[in-house]
């Protein structure tokens, strides 16, 4: 009866979450964002969405120097669109736009369904505690964000979940595609793949022949697509003048507070901003995070960041840590220390967070005790509490600038 009970929970969680991410797609639909016709990149938060939508989902097959960074995407995106025009025939770009974000709604929703069935299955987790996670990653701003907002974020997010699931269940066919598929969408998420398959155990072999096929099967699939010769002779050229020109040189304090509020504080909470790009442009007609927020959401974001070193040192002989560790590490050292892209971190939020709350969620397992299995119960749902209630304001003032 209990189990009949925690099933019947499960799917009423993920139906008001269905409903809720419905809900608020028509919100923004009311505003007029998706009508993007004169409207620039950089827009909100530095996301890329007007370029997304009308070039990556575009029925001309992009050719820009971006094929380095998101080549299956942009192919993905050409096929969409042209499959798109022969289902519903010419249809305007806002419609179009509306489109994309319907498809990352059922991604983002799938990466809450993936996230349950890791914590339960994997981490043990009751059903109770294991959807109080999920709660925080499906209403966290970055998540929320980027289900929203034409980016492609919510697919990293989906397929870094699914390879932590599959890499531990040691199932090489799918952590193969899995890893074609990391590196398709994003080029440095091979990083993170490569990082969970080396680090969710198994015979060492079975990792390597993992490792190898997953990188053999990529360059085999990009040699069968119109971009290969591109992309294989802009790779390295392109990847050096990337690093180059979105690399930071702040002092060592600037890094640490930017981390702290880029990592910990944005992924959950919308921080304070200012009207101009990361940049320091479209002054006026932008908006971008500053490393500063209101004391409730700091006090909030140090909880946060005090619950993953605690659980870390607790739980740092936990098999169960090292591949959700090395993620988050892997994101640490390259928009922390060599600070790529440290202006604008919140852009990479998706690629740790699934990581974070994966860490948060390991004193929930059978490996704590019942005492500290509250107390986190608590925390956690305080927090939870917190996204939301914080976050009310900044939410207010988005739908401002977007109506202005």
């Amino acid at each position: 009866m209990q189990n009949q009970r925690w099933t019947a929970g499960r799917v009423l969680f993920f139906a008001a979450l269905a409903a809720l991410y419905t809900g608020l797609f028509l919100l923004v639909w009311r505003t007029g964002f998706y009508d993007v016709a004169g409207a620039h990149n950089d827009r909100v938060f530095s996301a890329d969405d007007v370029y997304f939508v009308t070039h990556f989902f575009s029925a001309e097959l992009d050719t820009s120097p971006r094929i380095i960074k998101h080549p299956l995407l942009i192919l993905f995106g050409c096929l969409f669109t042209r499959l798109e025009g022969l289902v519903l025939g010419p249809i305007s770009l806002e419609h179009h736009y509306m489109l994309i974000v319907m498809m990352q709604m059922c991604v983002g929703w799938l990466c809450a369904v993936v996230l349950d069935r890791v914590l339960e299955e994997q981490y043990q987790l009751s059903c109770r505690h294991a959807l109080l996670v999920c709660a925080i990653f499906a209403l966290s701003f970055s998540t929320l964000f980027y289900i929203l907002v034409g980016e492609s974020f919510i697919y990293s997010a989906l397929v870094l979940l699914l390879t932590l699931y599959f890499a531990r269940r040691q199932n090489l066919p799918v952590t193969v595609a899995l890893g074609v598929l990391a590196v398709g969408i994003t080029i440095t998420n091979g990083a993170l793949w490569a990082a969970i398959v080396v680090c969710s155990g198994g015979p060492w072999k079975r990792r390597l022949a993992a490792l190898a096929l997953g990188g053999g099967c990529f360059c085999a699939v990009m040699a069968l697509t119109p971009l290969r010769n591109q992309f294989f002779t802009s790779l390295l050229p392109g990847a050096l003048g990337s690093a180059d020109n979105f690399s930071d040189h702040f002092a060592p304090l600037g890094v640490v507070r930017r981390v702290f509020f880029a990592f910990f504080g944005s992924t959950g909470f919308y921080l304070d901003t200012m009207n101009q790009s990361a940049f320091g442009d479209f002054v006026g007609d932008a908006l971008a995070f500053v490393p500063s927020a209101s004391p409730p959401i700091v006090a909030a974001g140090l909880v946060w960041t005090g619950l993953l070193a605690w659980s870390v040192w607790k739980y740092r002989r936990s098999p169960l840590l090292y591949a959700p560790l090395a993620v988050l590490g892997c994101n640490l050292l390259l928009h922390g220390l060599i600070q790529y892209g440290l202006k604008e971190a919140f852009l990479y939020s998706l690629h740790h967070w699934p990581a974070q709350v994966c860490i948060a969620a390991l004193p929930l397992g059978p490996g704590g005790d019942d005492r500290e299995r509250r107390i986190v119960t608590w925390v956690l749902t305080a927090y939870l509490m917190a996204l939301v209630v914080l976050n009310l304001p900044g939410y207010r003032a988005l739908a401002q600038y977007i109506l202005r």
